[in-house]
């Protein structure tokens, strides 16, 4: 008795050279390019999101302590915070108007100055909203400056001036300073140190999401009170340049 050998498929795939069939073989090399893409993606974030906070928090400090000490000229115009583009997460400039619009003040080389404190305060609260800590305003809101802190449009007016003062911050990367704008409510204080040392008061009067080409919230009065007006512009939402996250403030007198 034969016991007849079962039929041989030809459609069966020749083993590879290490022995899998050559479309494993396709796989895993894709799954490792993938593993390896996402690897090189994290590590970005990590840098985006941690190394330009710690640099931006460094050059904040540096700004503050040499201002309380009157020493504010030997670090104006440093070199920024870091030169390398990190806005993987939000724009290059989380500004209002046409690309590219906002400059440097006319004249100043090597970076801009600082020109204001900002700090928040909620009356009747022992804790500061928003943000803790006094930020250093640039004068300035040029991818360079706002790597140094939040900045100062220049063709707005200037602290306790009539008119409004202007000020963009980034939402996140770069010490994120207006990561928690949207937490802030009417009623809320704005302080304002201008370089003379004279301190101004702003009630937060309203908050608004706007187009990030809407650039009316610069104009002289966006509120159409006759008051003089502090105005905060960061990106929204977190993580995303697809609106704008704009505060109104007005001065008390």
């Amino acid at each position: 008795m034969t016991t007849e050998a079962p039929p041989r498929s030809d459609t069966a795939q020749p083993p590879g050279p290490a022995g899998r069939p050559l479309s494993a073989r396709l796989l895993a090399i894709a799954g490792w390019t993938l593993i390896a893409a996402g690897s090189v993606v994290a590590l970005y974030v990590v840098y985006a999101m941690f190394f330009t906070d710690l640099a931006t928090e460094r050059e904040q400090r540096a700004l503050l302590e040499a201002w309380e000490a009157g020493e504010l000229d030997a670090v104006d115009g440093a070199a920024g915070a870091g030169s390398a583009d990190a806005e993987g997460l939000e724009p290059e400039d989380p500004t209002l108007g046409e690309e590219g619009e906002a400059q440097a003040p006319a004249g100043e080389v090597g970076g801009a100055e600082a020109v204001a404190l900002l700090e928040f305060h909620r009356p009747g609260s022992d804790e500061r909203p928003v943000v803790s800590s006094t930020l250093v305003v640039i004068g300035g809101v040029t991818v360079a400056d706002l790597q140094r802190g939040p900045g100062h449009y220049p063709d707005t007016a200037m602290p306790g001036e009539d008119g409004n003062f202007a000020v963009a911050g980034h939402r996140v990367t770069y010490g994120r300073p207006f990561f928690r704008l949207d937490e802030i409510e009417p009623g809320d204080e704005i302080h304002v140190v201008d370089r003379d040392g004279e301190r101004f008061v702003y009630e937060v009067a309203s908050s608004e999401v706007v187009g990030p080409y809407d650039g009316w919230v610069l104009d002289e009065d966006p509120l159409e009170t006759g008051e003089p007006t502090l105005t905060l512009t960061t990106c929204h939402p977190r993580f995303s340049a697809a609106e704008r996250l704009v505060t109104f403030a007005e001065l008390r007198p």
